[in-house]
């Protein structure tokens, strides 16, 4: 056996997000140098379907079980390539017996969720949360259409009617709420209201370089007072285990959550990795932000 991986990361490709959040990290990074090789009208694309089979046993063999739809957009803007995607799982065996979402909601109704369920397998959503307030949080997510709002409990509501597990994912920024100080009603909210059954609290990532995302996290920091409430009120909790890169799992109101200060997998153990990113160009990847983490 070799090292542990908790998830993989499948990059569902698109030219563009229909989002644009100010601290994206997508913008900050080159995502260009990844050419699509997924296109059933390249014209090795036989070729290329068996090489990103290789990738997906690869980690499968090395005992990892969840993959997670992701990438540098919103990942139900290519329904195409999801199905595609389940077929091919379907080819080697279904090995992924776990398989997530992670999206901010946006183009999602009771139709796409059931196709994600029932012919996709996802089991799990994993929903971006800016805000709890929903003007705030549609607003930081500033997508190309104005018919593509909602609001997180009519979301969270079709979520939960169609029986996935729901996570929410809470980005860490002085936008996030203006009551980030009175957690117990945040996550009063978060059981009552919107039915989480996992909560994952995510320190925000700004490149090194000079960036316009980064100088918006830059000017709308989640203070370090914040994060000290926050961490100080979630040791208050039982731990109950923890992530295989040795974040606390805590149980808060029967909701599992953890605290994520590297989002980005910047600070790997020697015998696992966060994730492995598996890119349109059929070839894998163990870093967002670097094609130097070439694994093959």
């Amino acid at each position: 056996m070799g090292m542990k991986i908790q998830s993989l990361s499948i990059v569902v490709p698109n030219k563009e997000c229909i989002n644009k959040c100010p601290f994206c990290v997508s913008r900050m990074v080159n995502s260009n140098t990844y050419p699509n090789l997924m296109d059933i009208n390249n014209e090795f694309y036989d070729h290329n379907v068996r090489e990103y089979l290789k990738c997906m046993r690869y980690v499968a063999d090395n005992g990892c079980h969840t993959a997670m739809l992701t990438g540098t957009s919103e990942p139900q803007q290519n329904k195409q390539f999801l199905a595609t995607f389940a077929l091919l799982h379907a080819q080697i065996g279904n090995p992924f017996h776990n398989i997530e979402m992670q999206t901010t909601g946006v183009l999602l109704n009771a139709n796409y969720l059931r196709f994600l369920r029932n012919f996709v397998g996802v089991r799990t959503m994993a929903i971006s949360v800016n805000s709890i307030h929903d003007e705030v949080n549609m607003g930081m997510l500033g997508p190309s259409s104005s018919k593509v709002g909602f609001t997180l409990k009519e979301l969270c509501k079709t979520i939960k009617d169609y029986n996935f597990n729901l996570r929410l994912c809470c980005n860490l920024t002085g936008k996030f709420d203006e009551e980030h100080n009175h957690f117990a009603s945040v996550f009063k909210y978060f059981k009552e209201e919107l039915h989480a059954d996992q909560i994952t609290f995510r320190e925000m990532y700004a490149s090194d370089e000079n960036t316009v995302q980064g100088e918006w996290l830059e000017k709308h920091p989640y203070s370090l007072e914040d994060k000290g409430n926050l961490v100080n009120f979630l040791k208050e909790y039982p731990q109950i285990g923890e992530t295989i890169y040795g974040a606390p799992i805590r149980d808060v109101r029967g909701m599992s959550v953890v605290y994520d200060d590297d989002c980005m997998g910047k600070n790997p153990k020697k015998d696992a990795v966060k994730y492995m990113i598996l890119r349109p160009n059929c070839k894998l990847y163990t870093s967002w932000d670097t094609p130097a983490s070439l694994v093959f």
